[in-house]
């Protein structure tokens, strides 16, 4: 993660995510690196309850207006192609209830800062879980 979203994030006294866990998941995702730090920062400006122009969210990634707009604009394409990826899965039957809760349970583990327990969970899912 870049260092100035680090800080703009310390900044507004936001909890980071561990950055090796980060750094898997993103790995792992449809999302780059700035697709994430910018989703980031707009998550981080709803919660300051305050509007942030463009230029000011463009200065925070480091880039120009136009390359954050089309980082975000590919974030939340990716993200909303991957909601329907998993929700045709479940359509057709081929993420199975048990993948789908463990999907949700590690959801759970990372949003209470349970890393280790968290990425067990999700390399522990195997096709086969997927399948049935």
């Amino acid at each position: 993660m870049r260092r100035s979203v680090e800080r703009f994030l310390k900044a507004l006294g936001l909890k980071l995510p561990d950055k090796r866990v980060l750094e898997t998941l993103v790995e792992g995702s449809h999302l780059t690196m700035p697709q994430a730090e910018t989703l980031l920062i707009e998550a981080a400006q709803s919660l300051m309850g305050r509007r942030m122009s463009v230029e000011e969210k463009a200065r925070v990634r480091g880039v120009s207006k136009g390359a954050y707009v089309r980082t975000r604009r590919q974030a939340l394409e990716n993200v909303k192609k991957s909601i329907h990826t998993i929700l045709l899965l479940r359509l057709l039957g081929i993420l199975g209830e048990g993948a789908a809760a463990t999907i949700i349970e590690a959801g759970e583990l990372l949003a209470r800062g349970e890393y280790e327990e968290a990425l067990s969970l999700i390399e522990g899912l195997t096709p086969r879980d997927i399948t049935e």
